[in-house]
């Protein structure tokens, strides 16, 4: 393993993020071909320049990379878009097919002990209120706080009340989903977004672990130190070469995804014209 990072050589102040990017994005087909899919772009910016913008603009001034798959490429053009800020960037190249358990095994000593950490996906565009996750996270003293988000669902859904039929929707949003228990449990759409202490990771054998999420939140919430925080604001996956068409549509609805992506572009491109960085494009062109 090597570590290659950039910034002040020692932790900036402000808040950490790990940024799980080492996947190969197989769902998304061709398209990450040549392409790793955190810098497949969406109206011309890759993933990997909103989740940036969007975190340093509320205070992360920390990042750890996992790389895996063209890891070269992604920290080449990541390093490039801290290269003017006062943030400190790190990675390390995990491999191509170890787990996330793996990764995080490898990264670990990079983060302060007792630190708390942002864990997230490399494959999602946001705009939500971090900040109060965060203090959901330390009201709660919890070592993982977990969110949950409303989807659209891709199916239509038959509305029910008791045994009557009552309407039938294509665009409803689901909140709740039914967990086919006995004890009247339902539930939630995890975002792939969750607020971690280091010291969850003691609960955990990272080396033999082949689900990461399932055994230490599991364990974490058998423990009673989990917390849950639900997200009201824009997150949007791209994990389908679907996903990334229907984000990608140029609409004037402010609702659509699309839309919406574009508000959240305009807002960060002020964010790092702010900041008075650079932002490179894919290429260095």
């Amino acid at each position: 393993m090597r570590v290659t990072g950039s910034g002040n050589g020692a932790a900036a102040e402000g808040k950490w993020a790990v940024i799980l990017c080492g996947g190969q994005g197989s769902r998304l087909g061709s398209i990450t071909q040549h392409t790793p899919k955190s810098l497949v772009e969406v109206h011309g910016k890759p993933i990997l320049w909103y989740i940036f913008w969007a975190l340093y603009k509320r205070g992360f001034r920390n990042f750890v990379l996992p790389l895996g798959y063209k890891g070269d490429v992604i920290w080449k053009y990541f390093e490039a878009l801290g290269s003017d800020l006062d943030c400190q960037m790190l990675a390390r190249f995990t491999g191509n097919d170890t787990p996330i358990a793996g990764r995080i095994s490898q990264i670990s000593d990079l983060i302060p002990d007792g630190a708390d950490f942002l864990l997230l996906n490399s494959d999602t565009i946001f705009d939500f209120d971090i900040e109060g996750m965060y203090q959901c996270h330390k009201d709660n003293n919890a070592l993982v706080t977990l969110s949950s988000v409303e989807i659209i669902s891709t199916w239509g859904l038959i509305l029910m009340q008791g045994e009557d039929l009552v309407g039938f929707d294509r665009q409803r949003r689901v909140r709740q989903l039914s967990s086919g228990g006995s004890r009247g449990e339902y539930g939630l759409v995890n975002s792939g977004i969750a607020w971690l202490n280091k010291d969850a990771l003691q609960h955990v054998d990272l080396e033999m672990c082949d689900d990461f999420e399932t055994t230490l939140y599991q364990r974490i919430i058998e423990l009673e130190r989990g917390a849950h925080y639900l997200i009201t604001g824009y997150w949007y996956p791209i994990d389908t070469p679907k996903d990334l068409q229907v984000i990608n549509m140029d609409v004037g609805d402010n609702h659509a995804s699309g839309g919406q992506a574009l508000d959240v572009r305009a807002d960060l491109e002020m964010v790092g014209h702010n900041s008075r960085a650079a932002v490179p494009r894919i290429g260095g062109a």
